[in-house]
C-alpha cells in the first residue's frame, strides 16, 4: 500500500469520537451542560460533520455520551489538541479528582444512534450570525437534555452544499414526552431568544406509518392518527391497483411474473406519491390536522364523505370491471 493509499484510508476511518460522561455525584444537570459545550466547541471549529448527545440507557446509570463524527481524522487530531476543548477539560479536572464523575474518551469508526420518537428540525440561520446561534444552542441542548424522556439529539451543523441551514435530530421515548417537551414554556422562551438570528425553522416528523406522503409536526401540529392515513391511501391506491388489473395486466402477461408486478408496483407507487395522495391531502386536511378552531362537525362529515367515495369507486369499477 502507498503512502497516498495510506493516508486515504485513516482519513476515512476512525473519524468518530466518544466523550462518555458518568455522574457519580453532584448535580447531573450542572455536568450535562458541560458536554453540551463541549459539543458546541467541536461544532464551532467546523471539523465536525455531526454530533449528538445520547443519554444513559437505565437511570441509575448517569451516563451521558457525546458522539462526534469528524470530516477527516486529521481534523479529529486536531480538535483533541484545540485550546477550547483542553480548557474544558482542565475545568472538569477537579470533579474528576474528587471522584463525583468519571471521563472516558475513545475513538471509532461508527457508532449507532438509540431512540423511539424522533422529530427533524431544520433551522436555516441569518448569514454572520453563526455564533449567536451557537451560543443559543447551547442554552436549548441542556434545557432539553434535561426533559423526561429525552433520548438523545443528533445535531448536523451547516456544509458547502448547505449553508446557514443546521439539521436537528431530537429523540423521546414517547410521543407525550415528545409533546410535553414542544409545547413547554420553556422551549417557547428559548424560541423567542433565537428569533434574531433564525430566518426559518421546519419541522418534520419521523414517527409516523407514512412520513413521506403525510407531513407533519409543521408548526408544531401532530400528525394525522396512523388509521386516516391508511384510510386515505386506500382511497387513492385501491383504483389504481383495480385499473392496472384490468388494463396493464393483460399487457404484461408474456413477462415474468416477477418483472411484471415490479413494473406494476412501481406505477402504483408513482401514481400514489405524485397524484392521488397530494390531490387526497388537500382535500381532507381539515380532517387530517385538526385546529382548536375546527367545528365539530368536521371530523363525522370528512369520514362519510371518505366512506362515500369509497362506495362509488367499487360501484364504478364494478361495472367498468
Amino acid at each position: 500500500m502507498t503512502q497516498s493509499s495510506v493516508q486515504s484510508a485513516q482519513s476515512t476511518a476512525d473519524t468518530v469520537h466518544l466523550t462518555k460522561l458518568s455522574v457519580k455525584s453532584g448535580d447531573v444537570g450542572a455536568h450535562v451542560d458541560w458536554l453540551t459545550r463541549l459539543m458546541m466547541v467541536g461544532v464551532g471549529s467546523g471539523s465536525v460533520l455531526s454530533a449528538e448527545i445520547i443519554p444513559s440507557s437505565t437511570p441509575d446509570e448517569n451516563e451521558w455520551t457525546l458522539v462526534q463524527r469528524f470530516h477527516e481524522h486529521r481534523l479529529l487530531t486536531e480538535w483533541q489538541a484545540g485550546a477550547h476543548r483542553l480548557k474544558l477539560l482542565q475545568e472538569l479536572a477537579p470533579k474528576i479528582e474528587a471522584n463525583e464523575v468519571a471521563l472516558n474518551e475513545t475513538v471509532a469508526s461508527t457508532y449507532g444512534t438509540v431512540g423511539s420518537v424522533a422529530v427533524a428540525i431544520v433551522t436555516e440561520v441569518k448569514p454572520g450570525l453563526e455564533a449567536p446561534y451557537r451560543e443559543f444552542e447551547k442554552q436549548f441542548q441542556s434545557a432539553q437534555a434535561k426533559r423526561r424522556g429525552y433520548r438523545g439529539v443528533y445535531l448536523q451543523p451547516p456544509t458547502k452544499k448547505t449553508p446557514n441551514v443546521w439539521t436537528t435530530l431530537i429523540r423521546f421515548d414517547s410521543p407525550d414526552a415528545l409533546d410535553e417537551w414542544f409545547v413547554s414554556d420553556e422551549r417557547k422562551h428559548l424560541l423567542t431568544l433565537a428569533e434574531p438570528v433564525v430566518n426559518s425553522t421546519e419541522f418534520q416528523s419521523v414517527t409516523g406509518s407514512f412520513p413521506g406522503w403525510f407531513p407533519s409536526q409543521k408548526k408544531g401540529q401532530k400528525g394525522p392518527p396512523n388509521w386516516k392515513t391508511a384510510l386515505l391511501i386506500l382511497l387513492g391506491l385501491y383504483p389504481i391497483v383495480m385499473l392496472e388489473i384490468r388494463f396493464l395486466n393483460p399487457q404484461l402477461h408474456s413477462l415474468n411474473s416477477a418483472v411484471a408486478n415490479f413494473i406494476g408496483n412501481s406505477i402504483s407507487v408513482a401514481l400514489t406519491t405524485w397524484v392521488t395522495m397530494p390531490l387526497l391531502i388537500k382535500a381532507f386536511t381539515p380532517w387530517l390536522f385538526p385546529k382548536r378552531d375546527t367545528p365539530a362537525w368536521v371530523g363525522p362529515v370528512s369520514l362519510a364523505l371518505l366512506l362515500a367515495v369509497f362506495a362509488i369507486e367499487i360501484a364504478l369499477l364494478w361495472r367498468l370491471l
